[in-house]
């Protein structure tokens, strides 16, 4: 049968430790009391000869500075004693309690604290704002995953995009007016008249002289030629050489509902 000493491991040495600390404290605080016992009146009359010295005139070779030099050489012994046992007393102390941490992290492993006991009552304020506070935590959590997700699928439909290749663009149609009927119009006004005009469409932007990726491998969109980041939407123009754009740089702070275009596809 196990005694409580094995079923508790941790905390039984965590109990031994706080009954030994007091202990070790008392015994080394008499003992610097002792040495200071030693030492009870050579400490005030050295006090008092060095005031006198330096209240009267300067003499070298003075009694008043053999008298203090006879004091110190009284005092140098306790002194020394006394910084040994602070020493000892420290790395003592300091033992005690690495010991009182590596038998806490024992009775966590162990499972020997009840999770109550240790971390305190769930109605209190404090742990509502920390379950508050974790809630926010996991949530902000799972959006940056769910973000990162998002962002590499994007990469991915780009990368597979960029593989695909379009068909080739229809030969753009002649823009020759069509011949009149012969009764509109005598043949020598017809020949006269200047063809019809045509609005002219604005030139589309050529970014074929644009690097199509970075230093590092990584592609780049849009008219800031950057690398994909954050939100963005794609352009549904069939020949768009952009393809996807960040939404800071086409002003739009949401995504669009339906189909998009960017202006060079509008044109």
């Amino acid at each position: 049968m196990s005694t409580p000493a094995n079923l508790f491991p941790g905390l039984n040495d965590i109990v031994d430790v706080i009954e030994e600390f007091p202990l070790e404290v008392a015994r080394y605080m008499t003992l610097l009391r002792e040495i200071d016992a030693k030492c009870v009146h050579t400490v005030p009359e050295l006090n008092a000869q060095i005031g006198r010295f330096l209240a009267g005139p300067r003499q070298s070779g003075s009694p008043q500075l053999q008298t203090i030099n006879r004091l110190f050489q009284d005092l140098m012994p306790s002194l020394e004693e006394k910084m040994h046992v602070s020493s000892i007393a420290f790395e003592t102390l300091d033992r005690l309690v690495a010991r009182v941490e590596l038998a806490y992290e024992v009775a966590l492993k162990n499972q020997e604290i009840p999770e109550k006991l240790r971390l305190g009552n769930d109605n209190h304020p404090a742990m509502h704002l920390h379950h508050e506070l974790m809630k926010k935590i996991e949530s902000k959590q799972q959006s940056k995953s769910q973000q990162a997700l998002r962002s590499e699928s994007r990469r991915e439909a780009m990368a597979a995009k960029k593989m695909h290749v379009d068909p080739p663009a229809p030969a753009p149609a002649s823009y020759a007016p069509l011949p009149l009927p012969p009764t509109a119009l005598p043949a020598k006004r017809r020949a006269d008249l200047p063809p019809p005009a045509r609005k002219r469409k604005k030139p589309r932007d050529d970014y074929s002289a644009r690097p199509k990726t970075n230093e590092y491998g990584e592609a780049l969109y849009c008219y800031c030629n950057q690398v994909a980041y954050g939100e963005m939407v794609g352009c549904d123009g069939e020949n768009c050489q952009l393809e996807w754009f960040h939404l800071p740089c086409i002003n739009l702070e949401t995504l669009p509902k339906g189909k998009w275009y960017c202006d060079d596809c509008k044109r």
